[in-house]
């Protein structure tokens, strides 16, 4: 197992996989895969170019050379957010669920807000409904502090995201 963050070079890899996220997913991200499908590849690739402070980056986690999952990391640039940093877009491909690399990703993408000067906790939101994801979130001591209902609306069911927090302290 590898976790590194992506870079353009990764673009067909993390595209497919981002797709296949959200057509075995679809409750799991904001975006559709109607949304991502018509990308091009050169868009993907800009969205993989890392912030040169590292305030915004894509870790990808790798099995020999195949993209097994990723998780974006972004760090607000307004000076009353930057206290804050925002996991999103977890996603595991189901051959390696259970087998330790989504918390690998996560604890990596962790140590790295944790290396970003003035950062005093990471926020995430989850699909309320799911209990494997909140179970990892909650297991490296993210803790929940409430749940926005109604937050998504896939397939004609709506769903609540809740929404988590893990306080750390970075010398400002």
């Amino acid at each position: 197992m590898e976790i590194r963050q992506l870079s353009p070079a990764d673009a067909r890899a993390y595209q497919s996989l981002r797709l296949l996220a959200l057509q075995e997913s679809p409750t799991a991200f904001s975006a559709s895969h109607g949304d991502e499908a018509g990308r091009s590849i050169e868009e993907v690739s800009a969205r993989l170019v890392p912030a040169k402070d590292g305030s915004i980056c894509m870790f990808g986690v790798f099995d020999q050379a195949e993209l097994a999952g990723f998780l974006a990391v972004v760090h607000p640039q307004r000076e009353k957010l930057r206290h804050c940093i925002e996991l999103a877009g977890m996603y595991v491909a189901p051959p390696y669920r259970r087998r330790g690399f989504g918390g690998a990703l996560l604890k990596a993408a962790i140590d790295h807000c944790q290396s970003v000067n003035g950062v005093r906790q990471i926020k995430l939101g989850v699909n309320a409904t799911n209990v494997a994801a909140k179970a990892l979130y909650e297991s490296v001591g993210f803790e929940s502090y409430g749940v926005e209902p109604d937050a998504m609306h896939v397939d004609g069911i709506f769903y609540g995201e809740e929404h988590y927090i893990l306080r750390i302290c970075s010398v400002a």
